[in-house]
């Protein structure tokens, strides 16, 4: 059986946006970092859906049934009473132990369980069942398909058990015995919150799916009239979660975030991510409060994204490198006949402090003014909110005035809000400055003169250059030093300075007001006419300082630095270095 196989086969049937299924297997190492889940684990099913592969284990799984239905604990025995008093899933608590009892949960026999987007494992030997996120047009499919080569009654079955019970526990017992039936659920109500409600699970045990994989083709899934007519009407669902004023705008910020207009799909990965910090998002964000499943996300990103061209307002989701959802950033309360908006903001507590949102900002401002002729942009912080402030603080926004008691937060008190603007022209002026600075440099040459500027203060205890002409071809720096350095100190300044550049090290950029930088950074050096706020260059964890230039996104795009000659003034104490980069 190959994956790439059953992949294309796949999309044909149900059409190229369908959700690709989800494998699980169980093995003894993490195939990724283990995070704690607490309450439901399928909450994590939104960052899988989005490509990132999961491992849970006993310690990681917060909800105490998930750990008993996925074999790493016995049942505990709170369970009975919960499901029956609590949930209210069964009548008597006497029944839920003769369910579990006739159920027999086996114990898992290795110390991880894994989820995976099928596209994201290279062969399908480990995995123990093959998991669908279908709407009831796709489960006619599955399930016709399932019935292809079977009269079996219950080949298609939907026995009571909570979200992981009919997906796990099923497919692990019916391969134990190499069983054939396939397994619809997702009729817990605790576990639907966590999916749009549309959808249903229909879960296929390897040792089914190994016969099933074989019939996929010659079933009603192709070459059938029946089946074209719901295909087309799958394919039509699937088109209008995509309005027809979706603009599929999308940015690189860093090599690592990604700025991407929000779809509906998305409501599912947002969510999750919103409900993972919850507590610590609803100290400034009211809405937090009053968003409890995925569908109510899924009504939001509807309600913005059906609406007219000309009222449109853009949201866009701020993605890592493993696609994984970092926060959200948008416009909102604008006035499109007075050219005027506003931005609005959030950012996980892991992703903050890296001037992640900063450069988000800053590219949202530029792409409104230059493609959607904004003329004034508004930013609303809570004065309380230090973190927030600081953004539009650092891109040179004006604070006009302060809102007195200016929104009722989730506490139930009110907060008086700051008021930032900045006009299309001070855009246009920063850029313009930025752009001239930029056009003389060549980002290589730029990163390898910061690196040795760090080394020269780690080998001679020196400051950075006192004057530097850096180009293409060649460059150099000139360093003020007690005495000329020897031939040997040279050339373990140049293996140094090449050490640096083979780790690879990410250049990243910060912006921090003036008043921040001070202390930490030489301002003697800013020119007279700075603005406020400047912007920290930083090439790895090793060295630092204020730019204003073009730079490598990473030091294994420089190459090799070599010196190729060099010479010392006595009488100024000035070593003056030529260099290139081979």
């Amino acid at each position: 059986m190959d994956i790439h196989t059953f992949i294309g086969n796949y999309r044909e049937a149900f059409g190229q946006q369908a959700g690709l299924p989800i494998v699980f297997w169980y093995s003894d190492q993490p195939e990724a970092p283990a995070e704690k889940v607490n309450g439901c684990f399928f909450k994590s099913m939104a960052q899988v859906r989005n490509g990132k592969i999961i491992s849970l284990n006993a310690e990681t799984i917060g909800c105490g049934g998930g750990k008993f239905y996925t074999g790493f604990t016995d049942m505990p025995e709170h369970v009975p009473g919960f499901v029956s008093l609590k949930e209210k899933y069964k009548k008597t608590p006497d029944m839920v132990v003769d369910f579990i009892q006739e159920l027999q949960v086996p114990k898992a026999e290795k110390a991880y369980l894994h989820f995976a987007r099928i596209d994201k494992i290279g062969s399908f030997d480990k995995v123990e069942g093959i998991l669908f996120l279908a709407t009831p047009d796709m489960l006619a499919g599955l399930a016709t398909w399932a019935f292809f080569d079977s009269n079996a009654t219950d080949a298609v079955s939907a026995p009571f058990g909570s979200g992981c019970c009919s997906v796990v526990t099923q497919a692990i017992l019916e391969n134990r015995k190499q069983g054939k039936r396939t397994f619809l659920g997702f009729f817990d109500p605790s576990v639907r919150p966590h999916f749009e409600a549309e959808l249903l699970s229909f879960t296929i045990p390897m040792s089914r799916f190994k016969e099933m994989y074989h019939t996929m083709r010659e079933s009603c899934l192709f070459d059938t009239h029946a089946w074209s007519k719901l295909k087309e009407r799958i394919q039509d669902r699937q088109k209008e979660t995509k309005p027809f004023n979706h603009l599929n705008v999308s940015f690189e910020i860093r090599p690592d975030i990604v700025l991407r207009e929000v779809t509906v799909e998305d409501a599912a990965a947002i969510y999750h991510a919103i409900d993972t910090h919850r507590n610590y998002m609803r100290t400034w964000l009211p809405f937090v409060d009053n968003l409890k499943s995925v569908t109510d996300e899924e009504n939001f990103l509807k309600g913005v994204l059906s609406a007219s061209a000309d009222s449109y307002e853009p949201i866009f989701g701020i993605w890592n490198r493993e696609n994984e959802i970092c926060g959200l950033i948008g416009f909102h309360f604008s006035d499109f006949a007075n050219h005027r908006t506003e931005i609005g903001y959030w950012l996980l507590p892991e992703y903050q402090h890296q001037g992640i949102m900063t450069d988000c900002v800053r590219r949202l401002c530029r792409w409104a003014v230059e493609t959607k002729n904004i003329k004034r942009i508004q930013i609303r912080c809570a004065t309380g909110n230090i973190a927030s402030n600081g953004i539009p603080v650092r891109l040179g926004f004006r604070l006009e005035g302060t809102e007195r008691a200016g929104e009722l937060l989730a506490s139930g008190e009110y907060a008086d809000i700051h008021v930032y603007s900045i006009l299309k022209e001070e855009l246009m002026e920063q850029q313009a400055k930025l752009n001239e600075h930029n056009k003389q440099e060549y980002p290589p040459m730029h990163t390898t003169e910061h690196i040795i500027n760090q080394t020269m203060i780690r080998l001679f205890g020196c400051g950075r250059s006192v004057s530097a002409h850096i180009e293409r071809k060649k460059s150099k720096l000139d360093y003020r030093l007690n005495a000329c350095p020897t031939e040997e100190q040279i050339e373990s300044l140049e293996k140094a300075v090449n050490e640096v550049i083979a780790r690879h090290l990410p250049v990243t950029t910060e912006f921090i007001t003036q008043a921040e930088a001070k202390g930490r950074f030489d301002l003697e050096r800013l020119p007279e006419d700075a603005s406020e706020t400047v912007r920290i260059v930083k090439v790895g964890d090793y060295d630092e300082c204020l730019c204003i230039g073009t730079h490598v996104a990473n030091t294994s795009e420089i190459g090799t630095f070599k010196i190729i000659s060099h010479d010392w003034d006595e009488e100024s104490k000035r070593w003056r270095m030529r260099f290139k980069l081979v």
